[in-house]
């Protein structure tokens, strides 16, 4: 087994390095393309940074999904990729989700009938205004041209109001330029850190609840103004005394937002619904929308219990430990509702980011965000193909630039661990069987591998969308960009930026 494991890990090397020199073909097919991104250009590859944090949220999100409907018979022979965590670590994990699912679940069937229609009536209230708004923006954008701006500015508060589902959606829309306006992403930016936070007095009662009432004894100089707030949690700076060492550390307590865990489940239901009425329709039941829904509500819930993050950031750590550019926060302490971890002083990736491909900036200014799009596929392919456990929330907002200490290089900084994804060993191999089929511009076998095991299909339509797939390959293979992806992570030389 330990030869096999070796034999595996050997071979994900391989796949890495290959990857890597073969270059913008591989990774541009695999993930998507890495936008509009000219290697011919500093300002565009700039703007990679935050396309190639994006990547990893869409593809172990599609991938999951996709696994979750594959068969895991040769589990049973196959080593696991990952060494699993500690057996108590594991159990603590496992508990966790059930706990929070078990809170999710605890409502009559009738009883989250109402929720859920309270809920859309509520939705349905504060949105209502766009009916009018949207057309006249549309008739008379030319004219006022800032009524446009008005129109996606309460767009984005509406999101905001709608809470936590509806603001992670649009935290992946606005890493999403190459589908949505610039002007719309640009609003959804500020989604990622800076949504409504709840109260001190809120904070408070969480921490007094779960760390007692002498909880000033364990943290102090907390500050009762958040210095961040997300869709889930928020976040308040403080110190905290170490139980192994006794000495005071500077922390970032995370608490859960009160009623989250309902606002989540209301959404979902009403999600679930809609998409069940949806596939009543034929040809919307092969996108397979249901299984997707599944999908996302439950790496939404993972992020409901600060446990799950802690242990997600004890795993990343594990797989990162001894890197150079990239590290994770290290939790000192948490429960199902608050999360104590190392604070991390930084600056916003989004300052390094740019949408205005006119906007000039001086040699050293290009040369950082080089680095940076490169540590952040580095970053990328090590926990896609090597450590097979993924940061799926990588938008902006949870990324910070820093620098190793006493030295003068550029490190990433990753926040927010509480959606991660991890597929079956056998799922694994085949993920990576499909995407060094992009490698090597075998579009037909990569498309036959993404329809192994789907008993829905005919035979011919599967050799369509194989040629499909292949004509794709094809095509994108032939555009420059592509053939000067190396560029990305190697020099001419073959020596890594990195």
């Amino acid at each position: 087994m330990m030869v096999a494991s070796a034999c595996r890990s050997a071979s994900q090397r391989a796949m890495l390095a290959s990857l890597r020199s073969t270059g913008e073909r591989a990774a541009a097919t695999a993930v998507g393309s890495i936008r509009s991104a000219s290697t011919s250009s500093g300002v565009r590859m700039a703007r990679s940074v935050g396309t190639v944090c994006a990547v990893p949220a869409t593809v172990a999100f599609g991938a999951n999904a996709y696994a979750a409907a594959r068969c895991d018979a040769a589990a049973a022979v196959t080593p696991p990729l990952v060494q699993p965590p500690p057996p108590v670590m594991e159990t603590a994990s496992q508990s966790a989700k059930k706990n929070t699912f078990a809170k999710l679940k605890s409502k009559r069937w009738w009883r989250r009938l109402i929720r859920a229609a309270k809920r859309a009536g509520y939705i349905l209230l504060i949105s209502s205004p766009l009916i009018v708004a949207v057309p006249a923006m549309w008739l008379f954008g030319d004219r006022w041209p800032e009524l446009e701006d008005k129109v996606w500015d309460y767009l984005a508060h509406i999101i905001e109001k709608s809470g936590p589902t509806f603001i992670k959606l649009a935290q992946w829309a606005a890493t999403r330029e190459d589908l949505f306006p610039v002007k719309v992403t640009a609003k959804f930016a500020r989604l990622q850190d800076r949504n409504n936070p709840h109260s001190w007095e809120e904070t408070e009662a969480a921490i007094v609840a779960n760390l007692g009432a002498d909880w000033r004894k364990k943290l102090t100089a907390v500050t009762e103004k958040p210095i961040g707030s997300g869709c889930i949690a928020q976040v308040h700076e403080a110190e905290y005394v170490v139980p192994a060492t006794g000495k005071s550390t500077k922390v970032a307590v995370k608490v859960l937002h009160p009623g989250v865990l309902e606002l989540v489940e209301a959404d979902m239901d009403l999600l679930k619904w809609f998409v069940s009425s949806l596939e009543v329709i034929p040809r919307v039941k092969y996108l397979s929308l249901g299984p997707l829904v599944d999908e996302f509500r439950a790496l939404l819930t993972e992020q409901l219990d600060m446990n799950t993050e802690a242990l997600n950031l004890k795993k990343l750590r594990e797989d990162f430990q001894g890197h150079k550019h990239v590290f994770f926060p290290e939790p000192f302490y948490s429960t199902s509702d608050i999360l104590i971890e190392q604070f991390i002083d930084g600056i916003p990736i989004r300052t390094f980011m740019t949408r205005d491909t006119k906007e000039k900036h001086t040699e050293a200014e290009t040369d950082q965000r080089l680095k940076l799009s490169k540590i952040g596929m580095d970053a990328v392919f090590s926990m896609v193909f090597m450590n097979n456990f993924v940061h799926a929330d990588l938008h902006p907002g949870n990324l910070l630039v820093t620098t190793a200490p006493g030295e003068d290089r550029p490190q990433i900084a990753i926040l927010d661990a509480g959606m991660a994804v991890q597929l079956e060993p056998t799922n694994h191999v085949k993920l990576l069987g499909i995407l060094m089929a992009f490698v090597k511009s075998e579009g037909y076998k990569a498309g036959k591998l993404m329809c192994d095991g789907q008993t829905n299909l005919s035979t011919e339509a599967v050799h369509l969308f194989c040629k499909d797939i292949e004509e794709l390959v094809k095509v994108r293979f032939k555009l420059p960009k592509f053939l000067n992806f190396t560029s990305y992570t190697f020099d001419t030389r073959g020596n890594t930026y990195l």
